[in-house]
């Protein structure tokens, strides 16, 4: 039974993702850092996987790769709807799949983390009024609080793992949305 994500680890990447499929959850309490570890322990060898086909462990199928790539998206969803991540933690890590799988070169365009719909939440989160506001307070960073220079921060992050993505996008006119946004990177903290 796993108990803590010490027990995922030396776990290969099919029993680790069988574990949450079946139901497998820390126990009732487990904190953020906790369930941080679970998201390592399921994402980071998919990752590998997925980028280094060359280097595979465990040599994954197009359809054990969606089928994983779904389940760390529920993962995440998990931890959000629980205030166990934060929504821009969320995204980035999504990102991040993201592009593990432009870069295989799958065919996945219904994943949940093909990069066309991982893109159109950022663009639901890099609103024109968000832009507006960065080019006006960008500036002004040395007088800005520490709250907003985060804002703006986690906002750079996004635009810049969004244009890393630019490029695998299919649909060209979110392509041409993703490349309006470059200019704003010039004023972000």
């Amino acid at each position: 039974m796993i108990v803590d994500v010490a027990d995922l680890n030396p776990l290969p990447l099919r029993e680790r993702f069988a574990w949450w499929q079946a139901g497998g959850r820390l126990p009732e309490g487990a904190g953020e850092s906790a369930w941080l570890g679970v998201v390592q322990a399921l994402t980071m060898p998919l990752v590998r996987e997925l980028r280094y086909p060359e280097d595979a462990v465990e040599d994954l199928s197009a359809a054990e790769a969606d089928r994983f790539l779904r389940a760390a998206d529920e993962l995440l969803a998990f931890l959000e709807e629980r205030e166990l991540m934060s929504g821009h933690e969320v995204l980035t890590r999504r990102l991040g799949l993201a592009f593990a799988l432009a870069a295989s070169g799958l065919p996945l365009p219904e994943s949940p983390l093909a990069a066309d719909r991982v893109v159109r939440q950022v663009a639901g989160v890099v609103t024109p009024d968000r832009l507006a506001e960065a080019e006006r307070l960008g500036p002004r960073r040395p007088e800005l609080e520490r709250a907003e220079v985060l804002r703006l921060r986690h906002l750079k992050q996004l635009i810049r793992l969004a244009l890393d993505l630019r490029e695998h996008l299919t649909d060209r006119e979110l392509a041409a949305t993703v490349s309006g946004w470059r200019p704003v990177l010039s004023v972000l903290p």
